[in-house]
């Protein structure tokens, strides 16, 4: 949750958290939306070529909506902003709006996430942080680590959780949640900022739901 997002300025902190603020004031039931699994929006963008597009998306932002794979659980209550409802293809899903601690990162830089019990692993690969950061948990009683995409130079998808107990591991993907024409035109903004392919930030996986 920390230490990979140092390079992000203040400014670029602050106002995404005053965007996500924003939008956990709204209530979203019956608002019918997409949500795409974006991976990290602070992070330098990962280079990928139009050709490579395809490629550079991993399977795991294919999103498996489904109740059965939507865990909710409990948050750590001085780092969570809001939860936000939405409905896609009938089913209500919850997205989790959090900003890394303090303690952990002085940008409290703010994520938007979709949980998961399942996602496919297929060039996934996990990166560990010393115990004492991982225990210092969004959600109390699991660790986290960090969950990479390895093609087209890796790209931060969202996190792990373990249980340090009880309980089954799951996935808090990063995401972006709108109605169809509000996300497309969303991430062709910053497409065009950072000269990537739309395919690459998983939008077609989202219209187009296994579950």
């Amino acid at each position: 949750q920390a230490q990979l997002l140092k390079s992000c300025s203040f400014d670029q902190a602050c106002a995404m958290h005053q965007i996500l603020l924003l939008v956990c004031c709204v209530p979203a039931w019956g608002r019918v939306s997409n949500i795409a699994a974006t991976g990290n929006p602070h992070a330098p963008a990962a280079s990928c070529s139009a050709e490579s597009a395809g490629d550079c998306e991993c399977p795991a932002q294919r999103l498996d909506l489904s109740q059965a794979n939507l865990p909710l659980l409990p948050v750590q209550p001085d780092s969570f902003l809001g939860m936000e409802e939405h409905e896609v293809h009938g089913l209500k899903v919850s997205l989790y709006n959090f900003k890394q601690p303090a303690r952990l990162s002085e940008l409290q830089l703010p994520f938007k996430l979709l949980l998961l019990r399942q996602v496919d692993q297929t060039d996934l690969e996990l990166l560990e942080v010393p115990s004492k950061d991982a225990l210092d948990s969004w959600f109390p009683g699991f660790a986290w680590s960090i969950l990479l995409c390895k093609r087209c130079e890796g790209r931060h998808l969202g996190w792990k959780f373990t249980p340090t107990g009880d309980g089954v591991p799951f996935y808090a993907l990063i995401v972006e949640a709108a109605k169809e024409d509000e996300l497309e035109s969303r991430l062709l903004v910053h497409l065009r900022a950072v000269g990537r392919p739309l395919a690459a930030l998983g939008l077609a996986a989202s219209l187009s739901l296994d579950g």
